[in-house]
């Protein structure tokens, strides 16, 4: 008897961070976030997560940012427009349906779309990761600090913490106009971190080619060493990026913006990256990944609520390293992410192993939009 989806439950929630987090275009401490439990007549629950910005500074607009309406309205816009492509179907055929039916990279479709990815792994009895091809079960991760708004001790202790977990690689947060405070920022983790630990820095599309190559100099004069520059440039400048990438040694990183996989591709046959960023879905991640094959170019896996990206990071042969940012939205799970000397370990338990603690998820539930 084949498996068919027969009910649904949403809830809508403010996760905060933690700490304000932020880079040069934004910083805030509240998370919108849109949590689906789609559920079968075999007794399984398959949960999605999607999130959106609309508390903090803004300067700048990105395709995440926007207001998550109430939670009636979120039932009534589901009930439109996604329980007549999935109510009663067989689980197998909404999951290879999935990017027909929810092709786009908003809230609600990610998490329609995850949601399925966890039912089907769990109808397969074993962890995404492994439905997915993994051989492996952790992956480098690399703390990230999201600390442009922090002021010198508070960075600082976020970077030492990273430390005494054993991550070997950290991103810093720069952009600012001037290059003597981001100079500043680098020196004082450079100093919390240690000399063998790897520094990235992401701009946030803060530079042009220019601008960006004149800042990779003066870091290099000043004696920073940087393993890679993360969205240096504007998301549709692919010339501005093919010259940076030319033009210097240190790894040209994008683009977080981008969530095209056919303009990433572009991007990518131009030379204008030397590794490859990949936003938290999955199916996102999957088509990057075969970008990353053909080419040859590594794969950095961005945050992910949850960090429920770690399984596609861990099947993916091309990952390179996997973003930690130690936030507080991990209360949420019933079973956080585990990190071990560094790596991150995907769950073993079936599913993508990341379903919210019922307690927790009342507490953080906001049935009214604010």
């Amino acid at each position: 008897m084949k498996t068919k989806i027969r009910d649904y439950e949403i809830w809508r929630c403010e996760l905060p961070t933690g700490r304000v987090i932020g880079d040069c275009t934004c910083h805030y401490e509240i998370l919108n976030v849109y949590v689906l439990a789609l559920k079968t007549d075999s007794g399984r629950t398959g949960w999605g997560f999607g999130e959106t910005l609309s508390k903090g500074v803004f300067t700048k607009s990105a395709p995440w940012m926007s207001p998550m309406p109430s939670l009636e309205e979120l039932r009534g816009k589901f009930l439109a427009e996604v329980w007549p492509l999935i109510e009663g179907s067989e689980l197998s055929s909404a999951w290879e349906r999935r990017m027909e039916f929810f092709p786009d990279f908003g809230y609600q479709s990610v998490a329609v779309r995850l949601a399925l990815w966890d039912l089907k792994a769990k109808e397969e009895e074993q962890p995404l990761h492994q439905m997915l091809g993994s051989t492996r079960d952790r992956i480098r991760a690399y703390g990230s600090g999201l600390d442009f708004p922090l002021t010198d001790p508070e960075a600082t202790e976020i970077f030492r913490r990273f430390v005494n977990r054993g991550f070997t690689a950290v991103k810093v947060k720069v952009g600012d106009p001037s290059p003597e405070r981001d100079l500043h920022r680098l020196q004082l983790v450079r100093e919390v971190v240690g000399e063998n630990t790897e520094i990235a820095v992401d701009a946030n599309e803060a530079w042009t080619c220019d601008e960006a190559l004149e800042r990779i100099q003066f870091y290099i004069r000043e004696g920073v060493r940087l393993s890679y520059v993360e969205d240096a440039l504007p998301r549709g400048d692919i010339d501005g990026f093919a010259r940076l990438n030319a033009m210097t040694d240190v790894d040209i990183v994008g683009h977080d913006s981008i969530l095209d996989y056919r303009e990433l591709r572009r991007f990518v046959e131009r030379g204008a990256f030397s590794r490859l960023r990949v936003s938290a879905d999955i199916d996102h991640a999957l088509r990057c990944a075969e970008i990353a094959t053909e080419f040859g170019v590594p794969l950095i896996f961005g945050n992910s609520l949850f960090e429920t990206s770690v399984h596609a990071a861990v099947a993916c042969a091309s990952t390179d390293r996997l973003e930690f940012s130690d936030l507080a939205w991990n209360r949420l799970p019933a079973h956080p992410l585990e990190i071990s000397e560094g790596y991150a370990l995907a769950p073993s338990r079936p599913g993508h192993g990341f379903d919210p603690d019922p307690d927790v998820l009342q507490d953080f539930s906001r049935p009214h939009a604010s």
